[in-house]
């Protein structure tokens, strides 16, 4: 009884406090329930069992059923959402119908012909009010419901203090002159807002090879990313091919990089990332996904969308939508003849959906409840332009348009930050660029496999890996958490995903894994257009001197391939030598001959190659693919026409946008450690010590002046 009368407290105090009085209240009534009669009157006309005979009756029934949803749906969802996920969903299809089939035929000129009427009534319904709601510009986020939303969140907030927190917020893949020039174009509305009020700063930084996800967040996250040649990698020792992406190798490597001293490891949170940063809780983080106390669980970030009475279906249709969205744009691309592009199916269509929708509502809901619970540091990555740029290339339109979307969401962010018992400060930034490029096979008709095999003869096993949709690592680890939850979800859900459970793993899409070592298997591991050659039958790195005796003149061919820029190989005599068209480098010497063949990648290239040969699990050949300076397009070694892992154009050159007030140690820091000791100094100014651990907060009620905000869509918001 006592949740039942705090639920309607919190209601009665949002409807007391209503920024901008009672006009404001009822003229955002009044709007809401126009748009949402429009959408009953359409409903009525596309579902045959719902009928309407006026509009003064639609109007009727979505007045009755927003005060049946307030009064009576939301205390339900109170009640139930914390003890289930499933019972919750169940709950929220029940009163759905209860609403149609009941509520609504109160009203004189209202008739709902039975239950199946009444649910794809209300199914239809919500979509037509989702999608007016979109056109119209009209903020539901700042509605009744998302007030609710808000409130509930902020009754089990942390006792208020006025020591800043720290959100940061990664943009996987987006390159610094894309996010500027997109600035220029009056776009990213949010971030442009920032950078031209003086209250961010934007700057580059460059990310050195390996640049890809895991080594940034490694370095980013812990401070040192060393010992991590590329996304996937063969471990002769162990004859073990280590990819990023799973689960356990992840660990393995948060294991091999961490002091415990990680940018979270003081009561933070990750949220969507490979690697855990140390974090006191973790979501959605793949290094994390076997820890049996880190997930999603049955959090309220987790559920709150359900108290929405189109909360959930606004995902589902905005899902569907994207859905359609992709298949129309792919048709387009084909249909334009437009260069490069690549085969985008429904299985890259619904992966698209998922990540440029549930995960970024997912992440937004996970933040928002971390913030109100005082979390020190949140760190999370918002996967969708990188999954998107990968497929379409980055600065095609459907790439922009999900970099719109994120930056929507950060003003979201913004705006509930004022809520949040804490202030805090906001930095985004990215973890690597991306650059275009038709593919080494769209060019030559054959992978580098298939190239070193035809060079060795066809005498020889290749094992190449293929690559995967980056979306899909997430949405396997929200999969498998809530597996982990407790009652009918995690039940329901272990039941539902058994054939695709491997210890505790979800895996939609397995990898495939190398053959047992022997001299005459090859591993050839591509991350964008740099590409690893592993012998694996030895048991060590091989040299130039002995690659000749085994395979004679397979090194020369291979340097000398037109979409071969650069081939580092190590010799027994002078070190590691990289072979270019025209010339080589002796790295180890010092000494050019003929043409150097770093010079066409940058001053720092030198520096990365001698990086990835000192590596204990360098490859015996590693490549860099052609390059084009005028256009700085890359030639990628996996199917991939958005790329990034090697050398060229903007994938070295991601970005930092951080509180002009704290300043960067040099002009452009230099690889991943670099941003982590300034975000380990910025929270040091601030009293946030790294590895040192804080008791969480004894959640209490705290009293707010409501204050709206949007959990989609974001009116002007300012950084607290």
């Amino acid at each position: 009884m006592k949740q039942v009368v705090e639920v309607y407290k919190t209601q009665l105090r949002i409807l007391w406090n209503w920024q901008g009085g009672p006009l404001a209240l009822l003229a955002r009534f009044v709007l809401t329930v126009v748009v949402s009669s429009i959408a009953f009157l359409g409903a009525a006309w596309i579902v045959p069992g719902v009928h309407v005979t006026s509009f003064a009756a639609a109007v009727g029934a979505v007045i009755l059923m927003t005060i049946f949803n307030a009064v009576i749906r939301s205390v339900l969802l109170a009640l139930v959402s914390p003890f289930s996920l499933i019972l919750t969903g169940v709950l929220v299809i029940v009163l759905q119908i209860f609403a149609f089939l009941v509520v609504a035929q109160w009203v004189p000129g209202v008739t709902v012909d039975g239950v199946g009427a009444a649910l794809v009534g209300s199914i239809v319904y919500a979509i037509i009010d989702t999608i007016l709601t979109s056109i119209l510009g009209v903020d539901r986020g700042g509605s009744y419901y998302g007030h609710l939303i808000r409130a509930l969140l902020v009754d089990i907030a942390a006792p208020a203090s006025q020591q800043p927190g720290l959100v940061v917020i990664q943009i996987d893949g987006l390159a610094y002159s894309i996010l500027a020039g997109r600035i220029r174009a009056g776009s990213v509305n949010t971030i442009a807002g920032w950078v031209r009020d003086g209250s961010h700063k934007l700057s580059r930084w460059e990310a050195i090879l390996p640049s890809m996800t895991s080594g940034s967040q490694a370095g980013i996250l812990h401070g040192n990313n060393d010992g991590i040649p590329a996304f996937r990698w063969y471990e002769r020792d162990r004859q073990h091919l280590m990819v990023s992406s799973n689960p356990v190798d992840a660990a393995e490597m948060v294991r091999r990089v961490s002091n415990g001293e990680g940018l979270l490891s003081n009561n933070g949170v990750s949220i969507c990332n490979l690697l855990t940063g140390d974090a006191t809780r973790c979501y959605l983080t793949t290094a994390a996904i076997r820890e049996p106390d880190q997930g999603v669980g049955e959090t309220r970030g987790f559920t709150s969308f359900f108290f929405s009475p189109s909360g959930y279906m606004r995902s589902f249709t905005m899902f569907i939508g994207e859905f359609a969205k992709e298949l129309y744009q792919a048709a387009r691309t084909r249909r334009s003849h437009i260069e490069p592009q690549m085969h985008r199916g429904l299985k890259y269509a619904g992966m698209r959906a998922a990540s440029n929708v549930v995960l970024r509502d997912m992440n937004t809901s996970l933040i928002i409840y971390e913030m109100y619970q005082g979390a020190n540091v949140i760190y999370a990555d918002f996967t969708d332009y990188d999954e998107i740029a990968h497929h379409s290339g980055p600065e095609r339109v459907e790439a922009l348009q999900a970099l719109d979307g994120i930056d929507a969401t950060i003003a979201t962010l913004a705006q509930a930050a004022e809520d949040a018992p804490r202030p805090y400060r906001f930095v985004v930034l990215s973890d690597h660029g991306q650059s275009l490029g038709a593919t080494f096979k769209q060019r030559y008709g054959q992978s580098v496999g298939e190239v070193v095999r035809d060079l060795m003869s066809g005498r020889t096993i290749v094992f190449q890996t293929e690559t995967q949709a980056e979306g899909s690592t997430f949405v396997n680890s929200f999969l498998a958490e809530v597996t982990k939850s407790k009652g009918v979800s995690g039940t329901v859900a272990r039941a539902a995903l058994a054939s695709h459970t491997t210890d505790g793993v979800v895996e939609l899409e397995h990898e495939e894994l190398p053959p047992p070592a022997d001299e005459s298997t090859i591993a050839v591991v591509g991350s964008g257009n740099l590409g690893l050659i592993y012998f694996t039958g030895h048991d060590h790195r091989l040299t130039v001197e002995e690659l000749e005796a085994l395979h004679p003149n397979l090194v020369s061919s291979l340097a000398a391939h037109p979409g071969v820029a650069m081939l580092m190989v190590r010799s027994s005599t002078h070190g590691a030598i990289v072979f270019g068209p025209c010339g080589c480098r002796f790295l180890d010497e010092d000494r050019v001959e003929g043409e150097d063949p770093t010079a066409l990648f940058g001053p720092h290239t030198v520096m990365s190659l001698e990086r990835e040969d000192a590596m204990t699990h360098a490859p015996d050949l590693l490549l860099i693919s052609q390059y084009d300076p005028e256009l700085e397009e890359v030639a990628a070694f996996e199917e991939l026409i958005g790329s990034h892992g090697g050398l060229g154009g903007p994938q070295t050159q991601p970005f930092i946008l951080h509180p002009t007030e704290w300043v960067l140690d040099e002009a452009v820091p230099l690889g991943a450690p670099a941003i982590y000791r300034n975000l380990r100094r910025w929270l040091g100014s601030v009293g946030i010590e790294l590895g040192k651990q804080t008791p969480q907060l004894t959640p209490v009620q705290i009293e707010t002046e409501a204050v709206p905000y949007s959990l989609h869509t974001p009116e002007g918001a300012k950084v607290p």
